[in-house]
């Protein structure tokens, strides 16, 4: 790995672009809002007098100060547990790629042992997550990741069980935060998380707040844009915990993607653009001195191959070269995450361990876009990015490779 953190960004980023795209998602969350049909966490907003619903719209809109506050009391980035320039599992696909048949087979527990295992063996991989669904199962997932991997542990808890097992490890041995979907891009809070998400940061364990908008299909078609309304749901999220519980540990989890427009509108995670667009997001968190995790380091193959190793080696020489805090979905995952190998996990681990920063492909960053704030403001909660004029005017000028 990149002994020398972030000792190349500056030949790649430009900092005045990353402080703007900060300053337009605070813009977002006071003049567009956030959709929230949650009663307890309108009322936690509310009452600070700082934020306030517009019943017509429904659209809880946040002040700047209300963020910056937040800001201010949450952890830093070197007080969380997980080290600069981390690759992890991370992700929940819903099959396993039978590696001898080819075929999507349901996730079994012994498939979550042996992914758990490899993860704790191998030095180049930092933390783990679930890696695969198993639903319903809460409990047992986490004593199954608990056996086998001693490593740091991102874990799911939305029932009553499965935040008391959470509670227990992370009394017991910490390195353990929680995974939570509190936002569905655009702008919508998820009512239905909003008794467990409140519950689980009320008992101070540690959060993280992860949004996936897509750009043409929840988000605008620019890098800037689309890193603009990631970034204020991220934000959104993480002041939420610290008005409920100041000085909690919330990892801010904006996970930046790109919609193709040639594919009907399927993720692409094998663009060397959607590694660019999570490695700025790490920087901007950077800048803000935050926890964070990401995605790189993925393909759009349905099955383990020569491209999906290129792809990831793409992934993994940019991080190296450039410098990032954590990345998810980085060895076993397949096309859009539905599928997980576990022949892919371990030969991609050793391609993460040979990969070195000069193999890092040329990328350019395209330039601070002003119409992607004027999209978002256009689609608010409600999106119509597909047919949005800012989108339509886009393919092949963005997000190219």
């Amino acid at each position: 790995m990149n002994d020398q953190p972030f000792h190349q960004q500056d030949q790649l980023i430009d900092p005045v672009m990353l402080d703007q795209i900060h300053l337009d998602a605070l813009r977002v969350l006071e003049e567009v809002g956030v959709r929230c049909d949650a009663p307890e966490i309108r009322r936690i907003f509310e009452q600070t007098g700082l934020a306030a619903v517009d019943d017509a719209t429904g659209h809880l809109h946040v002040l700047a100060p209300l963020v910056e506050q937040a800001l201010v009391t949450v952890p830093k980035r070197d007080q969380y547990w997980i080290p600069e320039n981390s690759f992890g599992v991370g992700g929940t696909a819903p099959f396993v790629f039978d590696d001898k048949s080819g075929e999507l087979v349901a996730p079994t527990f012994d498939h979550l042992a042996r992914i758990a295992t490899i993860v704790d063996q191998a030095s180049v991989v930092n933390f783990m997550a679930r890696g695969v669904l198993i639903p319903k199962q809460e409990v047992k997932v986490m004593d199954v990741l608990v056996a086998h991997c001693q490593k740091p542990l991102y874990v799911a808890a939305v029932t009553d069980a499965g935040i008391a097992r959470t509670e227990e490890i992370h009394n017991q041995r910490g390195n353990i935060t929680v995974q939570f979907s509190l936002i569905n891009s655009p702008l919508n809070v998820m009512p239905e998380m909003e008794r467990p998400f409140l519950s689980c940061v009320r008992k101070g364990l540690p959060i993280y707040v992860s949004t996936m908008p897509m750009a043409g299909l929840s988000a605008p078609y620019s890098m800037s844009g689309l890193l603009t309304l990631t970034h204020a749901e991220a934000l959104f999220g993480l002041t939420l915990t610290q008005l409920v519980n100041p000085g909690i540990t919330c990892v801010h989890s904006g996970l930046p993607s790109i919609a193709n427009l040639q594919k009907n509108y399927a993720v692409d995670l094998g663009l060397i653009s959607h590694n660019v667009a999570n490695l700025l997001m790490s920087a901007i968190c950077r800048k803000l001195d935050l926890p964070s995790i990401h995605s790189a380091c993925t393909t759009n193959e349905d099955s383990p191959g020569i491209r999906a190793e290129q792809d990831a080696v793409n992934g993994y020489a940019l991080m190296k070269k450039y410098g990032f805090h954590q990345m998810r979905h980085a060895f076993g995952f397949l096309k859009e995450l539905v599928s997980f190998s576990i022949t892919k996990l371990e030969r991609h681990i050793e391609l993460c361990e040979e990969t070195g920063p000069d193999q890092s492909p040329e990328v350019r960053i395209e330039p601070y876009d002003p119409e992607g704030f004027d999209a978002i403001m256009r689609n608010g909660s409600r999106p119509n990015y597909m047919n949005d004029d800012h989108t339509l005017k886009n393919p092949g000028k963005v997000f190219v490779v």
